[in-house]
C-alpha cells in the first residue's frame, strides 16, 4: 500500500524522493509536531502551478472529508492516489490538492514523465470481468433464479447498492 503524503501550509526543505508523484516541499502537521509524521506542503497561492489555469489539473477527481486521526480536513485526488492535504478547512483542503497536484503535474512535464488522465475523460464500457469462488458464482446464480432477474442485473444491483 502506498504511503500517503500530505501538506500543509507550514514550509520545510525536502528530501530528494525517488517516485515523481511524491515530491514536494516537506512540513510537519502542527497536531502532529514532534511526532515523525512529515507531510509535504503547499507553494503558495501565488502564481505559477496556484493559479489551476491547467484545464488537466482542474479536471481531476477531488474530494475532502473529515480526518478524525488528523483532527482536520484532508484533500485528495484519485489520480494522484500518494498525495493529499491537509488543512483545518474544506475550503483550503481543496485548494490546497489542487496546488500540490499542479505542482507534481509541472515536475511530471519538466522530465517529461506521463501524467495520469482525469478519470472523467476516459470512456467506460460498462462492463468488466470479475473472477469469483465457484461457490460465490453458484450462490449468486442461485439467487438471481430465486428472483427471476439475470445474474448480471443481481450483481449490478448489488455493487450498486
Amino acid at each position: 500500500m502506498p504511503s500517503v503524503i500530505r501538506s500543509t501550509p507550514k514550509k520545510r526543505k525536502s528530501p530528494d524522493l525517488q517516485n515523481p508523484l511524491a515530491r514536494g516541499p516537506q512540513s510537519q502537521h502542527p497536531k502532529h509536531a514532534g511526532k515523525g509524521k512529515t507531510l509535504p506542503t503547499e507553494t503558495g497561492r501565488k502564481g505559477g502551478a496556484q493559479t489551476h489555469g491547467d484545464q488537466q489539473v482542474t479536471r481531476f477527481t477531488y474530494r475532502v472529508f473529515w480526518s478524525t486521526e488528523d483532527e482536520c480536513y484532508v484533500g485528495s485526488c484519485a489520480e494522484f492516489p500518494s498525495l493529499s492535504h491537509l488543512d483545518d478547512s474544506m475550503d483550503g483542503a481543496v485548494h490546497g490538492i489542487r496546488d500540490l497536484v499542479a505542482d507534481v503535474v509541472n515536475e511530471l512535464r519538466r522530465e517529461k514523465s506521463p501524467i495520469p488522465s482525469p478519470i472523467a475523460a476516459k470512456r467506460f464500457s460498462g462492463a468488466f470481468k470479475v473472477r469469483i469462488p465457484p461457490m460465490i458464482h453458484q450462490r449468486l446464480a442461485v439467487e438471481a433464479a430465486e428472483q427471476g432477474v439475470s445474474l448480471n442485473r443481481l450483481v449490478s444491483a448489488k455493487l450498486s447498492a
